[in-house]
């Protein structure tokens, strides 16, 4: 499992963390068949399908996998059973249909229509990191991650954390890093860029298989356009598209990473999870060494 879409998150008072009761209780939080009128359901994953592994440590982090199952019924469906509906009353009744009965006739589709609809399941890898005090999340998706949390939260019954603090505006620190062409020495820039304007338009531009130090891109940042997002190769082992939210996208880990993980694997399912999540993890906690310089992040233990 190399992450491809993170997500990183201070952890704060680590020292009342207890991981092993985080282990011992994810069997007893799974992930439940979505009930017939639940829009959906959320829970702990073993690490692999029908295994009873359902963590994995390493490297002094701990990493686990959780679930969402929902319904999936297709707005078009609704829409067009109450359209359906409103015809019918309209026709042998001879009168119009109000906004807030037709609100009512909706919520009567769905509830009759969802037991039918079929369901769709998502995953979201994580892991803890005690060392570097944070939380790695595979997922850049916004409500399987607070979804995540409160899980979390069940689990343990409570889990704190917080998101990462940069002190000067990522965005900035781009649009310098290109406009000085002043990169850190482990950085190199990628082939591709997004950069806005400031007005209330906040027009963009996207730039793709276009060397980002080019005069297309350096000449919009003269005129005050920032850097949204940015492709970064970092000590060539790893690739990445760097946000103004401090997220990372698209990252790509170096082949002689995979060839070493797969050298170090002894063959096979949890073993090949290992050595992969043994080399993630230590690239990754030495990617955010560098993350926090670059951005002045804050640490979480200097703050009150």
């Amino acid at each position: 499992m190399w992450f491809k879409n993170i997500q990183i998150f201070h952890l704060k008072n680590i020292e009342t963390l207890d991981t092993n009761e985080l282990i011992d209780k994810l069997p007893e939080f799974p992930l439940k068949e979505c009930g017939s009128q639940e829009e959906y359901s959320f829970g702990w994953l073993p690490l692999i399908r029908n295994s009873e592994q359902w963590s994995l440590t390493g490297n002094n982090c701990l990493m686990v996998r959780a679930g969402k199952e929902e319904k999936v019924l297709p707005s078009s469906v609704v829409r067009e059973e109450l359209e359906n509906k409103v015809s019918e009353i309209e026709l042998l009744e001879g009168r119009k249909v109000g906004r807030k009965e037709k609100s009512d006739l909706k919520d009567e589709l769905v509830f009759t229509l969802r037991p039918k609809a079929f369901s769709k399941r998502s995953d979201i890898w994580c892991y803890l990191d005690l060392k570097a005090k944070i939380l790695v999340i595979n997922s850049t998706n916004a409500s399987l991650t607070e979804l995540l949390f409160k899980h979390l939260q069940t689990t343990l019954g409570s889990f704190s954390m917080m998101p990462l603090q940069a002190q000067v505006s990522p965005s900035s620190i781009m649009s310098d890093w290109l406009l000085k062409n002043a990169l850190p020495a482990s950085l190199e820039t990628g082939d591709e860029c997004e950069i806005q304007d400031g007005s209330e338009e906040k027009a963009k531009i996207r730039f793709k298989s276009l060397e980002p130090l080019s005069e297309d891109v350096t000449r919009h940042i003269e005129q005050g356009m920032m850097v949204t997002n940015l492709g970064l190769i970092w000590t060539e082992k790893l690739r990445f598209v760097l946000h103004d939210d401090l997220t990372l996208r698209k990252l790509k880990f170096d082949d002689t990473l995979k060839d070493q993980a797969f050298s170090d694997s002894q063959g096979g399912g949890l073993a090949d999870l290992d050595a992969n999540f043994a080399l993630m993890t230590l690239t990754l906690r030495e990617l955010f060494e560098s993350y926090c310089l670059w951005f002045e992040i804050i640490q979480q233990d200097l703050v009150s």
